[in-house]
């Protein structure tokens, strides 16, 4: 089957801006990545170990190289974490998965979404966790989050958690053999 047409990608290699926010239009992480191609899932942008990720309060370098996937309409977006190269324990998740609206290309260079607190991880011990009920409960609260945009973050937590359980793509081999490819090709 061929790819779903993304006319906006830009090309492989091109530098492309992550910019994520919360609800209310509340600054989040924002990065910078790479655009390593497009598929039937979605958008793949790869980060080197050492790479700046800011939000906040935080400014940090990410310890290992990861590749995220935008996919075309879901929402979320799921980072797979190379932990083969991670000092031995100081990387928990092997695969973060954040629950978000569908992502939104601004521009060739700039992909945007809002971040719905809600996350799935896969633990490096193969365990898959849910994070954050607590966070979302508080700001649903807090900055009065409409019902909808609240199921359709439970509703792609549950649909993710079991994709991951049952390794079913793009939760199975293919961000591992993205994040490969994009470790040698970039890294």
């Amino acid at each position: 089957m061929a790819p779903p047409q993304q006319p906006d990608w830009p090309a492989d290699g091109t530098p492309v801006r992550q910019e994520t926010t919360k609800y209310g239009g509340h600054p989040h992480w924002e990065f910078d990545t790479t655009f390593v191609g497009g598929d039937e899932h979605g958008a793949w942008l790869f980060m080197p170990a050492g790479s700046r990720m800011v939000r906040p309060g935080r400014d940090v370098r990410t310890r290992v190289a990861s590749i995220t996937l935008i996919p075309h309409t879901a929402p979320y977006v799921a980072t797979f974490h190379a932990v083969e190269d991670a000092p031995s324990g100081r990387l928990r998740w092997r695969l973060y998965v954040d629950m978000t609206t569908p992502a939104v290309w601004e521009r060739p260079d700039l992909v945007t979404m809002l971040d719905l607190d809600l996350d799935v991880v896969l633990t490096i011990d193969g365990t898959v966790e849910l994070l954050d009920e607590d966070e979302l409960a508080e700001h649903r609260a807090a900055y009065g989050y409409p019902d909808a945009l609240v199921e359709m973050a439970e509703q792609s937590a549950v649909d993710v958690t079991t994709a991951i359980r049952e390794g079913t793509e793009p939760f199975g081999a293919i961000g591992w053999q993205r994040l490969r490819r994009a470790k040698r090709a970039y890294a």
